[in-house]
């Protein structure tokens, strides 16, 4: 794991956002380019837990976990990240973020749009975590309204005034690779590219999603000490290849103080995940 250095934070009420420079950071040869990416039901029928992928571009497509896919019968998100090869189709992992809809069109439509940290963290369960992502998404009710077909975008919306709102002050940094993401004095996540520009591009993104997480918690800053102990400990963790995720590979990792998800592609992380077990926000997801 390349070296790392984790600055000063920015907090604005519970949220505080960490920037991470790293060593290797440099060109990328994947797109993220939505336009060439058609995301549609199985053409034998819909299932829930899968979608079809299909890149018309000339280079990978990079989608991210967590990423909210808009549509179809029903919204999803992106289980784990994926390298979908060049010109090519494959199917893709997805859980469902909309209980209350099994109608609609074929198609998805994506931007960069995220998830909430909490139902992301989800994804850690091993015994259940669509039943898990279902459970977490009617938390929201309480705090922002029902939801006719329990759709996590529905309530996200009706935050959006409070959520912009918070995240206005904060901005990538030049260089900038990645961020941890504190609320309430602990960090929850830490999200890692091999490129400043991928993060860039996913910044307001991620900011947002853990703003949502953050509205209506105390408002105690996360120390500077704590997000770099969390960052520090990542490179102990050992790791394992589980599966392809298109052209690239899903390694998975998991200690005490961090879970860890990684998309490899030609000896490099393009994408890391490390969620926080510890903190109140993620631990019900960990058995």
């Amino acid at each position: 794991m390349q070296l790392l250095h984790v600055g000063r934070g920015t907090t604005t009420g519970a949220l505080t956002v960490f920037p991470i420079w790293g060593e290797n950071a440099g060109p990328r040869a994947y797109s993220l380019n939505a336009h060439a990416a058609r995301l549609a039901e199985q053409a034998n029928g819909p299932a829930v837990s899968t979608l079809t992928a299909t890149n018309s571009g000339s280079r990978p497509l990079l989608m991210l976990e967590g990423q909210l896919l808009e549509g179809g019968w029903q919204n999803r998100l992106v289980g784990r990240s994926v390298l979908v090869p060049a010109r090519s189709s494959l199917d893709l992992n997805v859980l469902c973020v909309e209980a209350g809809r099994w109608a609609g069109g074929s198609e998805h439509r994506w931007d960069d749009r995220r998830a909430s940290l909490r139902v992301r963290s989800a994804t850690l369960s091993e015994q259940d975590p669509q039943g898990e992502v279902w459970r977490r998404v009617e938390e929201y009710e309480g705090r922002f309204g029902a939801s006719e077909t329990a759709s996590l975008v529905e309530r996200s919306d009706r935050a959006g005034v409070d959520v912009d709102r918070l995240v206005a002050g904060f901005r990538p940094l030049a260089g900038q690779v990645g961020v941890v993401l504190g609320i309430a004095g602990q960090p929850v996540v830490a999200e890692l590219y091999d490129s400043p520009r991928t993060l860039a591009r996913q910044f307001r993104s991620l900011v947002q999603a853990a703003a949502l997480d953050a509205l209506g918690q105390q408002e105690i800053a996360t120390p500077s000490r704590r997000a770099r102990r969390f960052v520090d400990r990542l490179s102990r963790v050992p790791r394992r290849a589980v599966a392809p995720a298109g052209v690239g590979t899903t390694l998975t990792g998991a200690d005490p103080y961090a879970c860890l998800s990684v998309l490899a592609w030609r000896r490099r992380d393009i994408h890391l995940v490390a969620i926080n077990p510890r903190h109140s926000l993620n631990r019900l997801a960990v058995t």
